[in-house]
């Protein structure tokens, strides 16, 4: 039994197979792109391409195999503008769920819940038991992402309930299996601490994996087990676990699933005080890495999670300064990885949604030409018709601005939240590094962790604030100002004066100008509060022939404005944000007698709603 080899057999019998791993996956790899090459040349005319469907998903599923998810979705978006509209079918089926496939793996989570529950609605509306179960797991899937366990679980017992082995018919792609949902429930228990469901979940998951002949559930399965009995601190248990995980790796050429068995066996040898065997498989896993740059980056996070904390364990600055450092690539290598292929993704499922919504308008039409040729019979029925359309047509403009409004929202939140999402992956990383040998240091930085979380979501909510037109804004300019002003002036005992002309706010039409204008205030504001030691606050904006003047106005101490250059994050911005409306930025001051600060912003430019 495999239980009871020496560990130094096992280790050295995996050195010798992790050879053969890297080798294989070569040739996996070429294997697959010279696959797709062959399948695009089987494609037929373009009078033809209904028949094309089955070619179009294998090159799609091909794709996602070597994790090019993007070129996936432009082949998924060929299969949506041959499948007829709106009829549920067996491909439109697993067209939503190879689309929430690659939304998973691009992390986002939230579309592929949506496209999720889309695709549960086709499987009842085609009364299909395996494309129940399916469907069933991938909502779990997308619960467990988003961290809430407790409403995954249901759904996974949902799937049992239609799920069966293998095999499946012909005409159907690959479909969840027995062992999935055993095993993604198993996951989700061990999430929340419920060890022994985790553990007797996790062996039923083997059982039916087992019975297939299916060595990647296998591996799972074993993997699963691993995790498990490490959290029940059985170190013993763990061990043999992870061996058998890595037993079935060594089959299937599964790295990703070989990497975690690398940290978990690492782990439990150091819980047996074991330090020299536990290096021996963190070295195995920084190889495995090193060979295979490919391997899944979140498989490759969860690795270096484990081998960073035994290095901190024992102290080993070196080692951990290499982890730490791999860590970091594989973070910018994620990040720029899933800016190239999200991009595309997101184009990609815009183009397809701006399809769908021509259809639609298209259909509607065709219905009104046929009501046309019976105008004079069915008079009273195309009076209808004709309402129905308009209201259709005044929908389907309002979800493409919807549509549009999206777009401007991302690109600014890539703009003003993506350098302050950047800064704090910085600072808990130097957090995390520094919180037991620098604990000061430490302190300091998750300081500014809650000092910039807290400014980015007040940044956020006044992005998405201007972004609504002005008749859907709950809260106008004015009142949002108001009531800004009344808080924070309020709350630190400075009495103030707010003069908004009649009119002024109707001229500020552009979002950008809305949000600027907004900020600047605020900026001021909170400068005021924090060093000008004012009592009296007054707060305009006014029109001035061809300009619109924002002005903050304090009786503080104030400082020697010529002496002094603008330095500071809160005035650099005031000023940019100013510039960008191309606008005139000053401040007015002198020791002693207040300060002023002014934007002068011409009006063409604030009206300009293009």
């Amino acid at each position: 039994m495999i239980y009871f080899k020496p560990v130094k057999y096992f280790f050295y019998r995996l050195l010798f197979t992790a050879v053969i791993f890297f080798c294989s996956n070569t040739i996996c790899s070429q294997t697959i792109s010279h696959t797709i090459d062959s399948l695009k040349k089987e494609i037929l005319n373009i009078e033809q391409e209904d028949k094309n469907i089955k070619i179009y998903f294998a090159i799609a599923d091909n794709f996602m195999e070597i994790d090019q998810y993007d070129s996936a979705q432009l082949w998924l978006n060929k299969i949506s503008a041959v499948l007829p509209y709106k009829e549920p079918s067996l491909s439109s089926y697993f067209l939503s769920t190879r689309q929430a496939e690659v939304y998973y793996y691009n992390g986002l989570q939230r579309l592929g819940l949506q496209e999720s529950e889309r695709s549960l609605a086709i499987a009842k509306t085609l009364h299909d038991s395996l494309l129940l179960a399916d469907a069933y797991n991938f909502i779990g899937l997308f619960y467990i992402n988003l961290d809430s366990n407790r409403r995954a679980i249901p759904y996974f017992k949902k799937g049992i309930n239609f799920t069966k082995q293998p095999p499946y018919p012909n005409n159907y792609l690959s479909l969840t299996k027995p062992h999935h949902l055993y095993g993604n429930m198993a996951e989700a228990y061990e999430k929340m601490g419920m060890y022994d469901s985790a553990v007797y979940l996790s062996r039923i998951s083997l059982q039916l994996a087992m019975q297939i002949d299916w060595k990647r559930g296998v591996a799972v399965a074993y993997n699963n087990l691993g995790n498990a009995f490490l959290e029940l601190n059985n170190a013993d248990s763990s061990l043999n676990n992870y061996r058998m995980s890595s037993l079935a790796t060594q089959q299937s050429g599964d790295f990703d699933v070989e990497l975690l068995n690398y940290g978990g066996l690492a782990k439990a040898e150091d819980m047996l005080q074991k330090k020299e065997q536990a290096m021996q498989w963190l070295q195995q896993g920084f190889s495995l890495i090193k060979n295979k740059p490919s391997v899944n980056n979140l498989f490759a996070d969860h690795f270096l999670d484990d081998a960073i904390f035994i290095y901190k364990k024992y102290n080993l600055a070196s080692m951990l300064t290499m982890a730490l450092e791999k860590k970091g690539e594989l973070l910018q290598k994620r990040i720029k990885n899933n800016n190239l292929q999200m991009n595309v993704v997101l184009n990609a499922g815009l183009s397809n949604e701006t399809r769908l919504l021509n259809l639609e308008v298209q259909q509607v039409k065709q219905q009104n030409e046929i009501s046309n040729t019976r105008v004079y019979l069915l008079l009273a029925f195309l009076i209808l018709g004709m309402g129905a359309f308009l209201l259709y047509r005044y929908k389907a403009r309002q979800k493409l601005q919807i549509v549009q409004l999206q777009n401007k929202i991302s690109q600014d939140l890539h703009d003003d939240v993506g350098s302050s999402l950047s800064s704090l992956q910085v600072y808990s990383t130097v957090a995390s590094q520094l919180l037991e040998s620098q604990p000061a240091k430490a302190k300091e930085m998750l300081e500014k962790i809650a000092v910039q979380s807290k400014i980015l979501m007040e940044n956020i909510g006044d992005i998405v604030w201007s972004m609504k037109p002005g008749n859907e804004q709950q809260i106008q300019l004015n009142a949002k100002i108001k009531n800004f002003v009344s808080d924070v002036l309020s709350a630190a005992n400075i009495n103030y004066a707010i003069n908004i002309d009649d009119g002024a706010e109707a001229l500020i039409k552009n979002i950008t100008a809305k949000k600027n204008i907004l900020l600047i205030i605020k900026e001021a504001v909170n400068n005021t509060v924090k060093y000008s030691n004012a009592s009296d606050v007054a707060v305009s904006i006014k029109k001035i022939e061809e300009h619109i003047c924002v002005q903050v106005a304090d009786n503080g101490k104030g400082f020697d404005a010529a002496a002094e250059k603008i330095k500071g994050d809160g005035l650099s911005n005031m000023q940019k944000r100013t510039e960008e409306l191309q606008g005139i930025f000053e401040i007015t001051s002198s020791t002693g007698k207040g300060t002023t600060v002014s934007a002068l912003l011409p009006i063409p430019i604030i009206s300009d709603t293009a």
